[in-house]
């Protein structure tokens, strides 16, 4: 493995954690949700945990993330400005 720098390392154990923690929640759920459901659930759950990561909310304290296109240079969050985990929750089946 990679010598990772001091965020690298607290971003990669902030996904693992988001992991941990999603898999859990669907292992105590016990409800009859068809096995499709449950799918979607977790990732719905795992999805909108990452986009509060970049937001700057949630497990690590990171502060708020930048994401550029390097093709165009926009920034995901801006113009207009979007808290992404409010927004992707329009796009993912839950």
């Amino acid at each position: 493995m990679e010598n990772l720098n001091e965020f690298q390392i607290k971003f990669m154990k902030t996904l693992s954690s988001i992991q941990e923690s999603c898999v859990q929640i669907a292992l105590i759920q016990n409800d009859n949700s068809s096995l499709e459901d449950k799918y979607y659930n977790i990732t719905f759950e795992t999805i909108v945990k990452i986009m509060e990561t970049i937001d700057g909310y949630g497990n690590g304290n990171m502060g708020k993330l930048n994401v550029i296109c390097e093709k165009s240079g926009e920034s995901l969050k801006d113009n207009p400005y979007i808290e992404l985990h409010d927004v992707v929750c329009n796009y993912l089946k839950f």
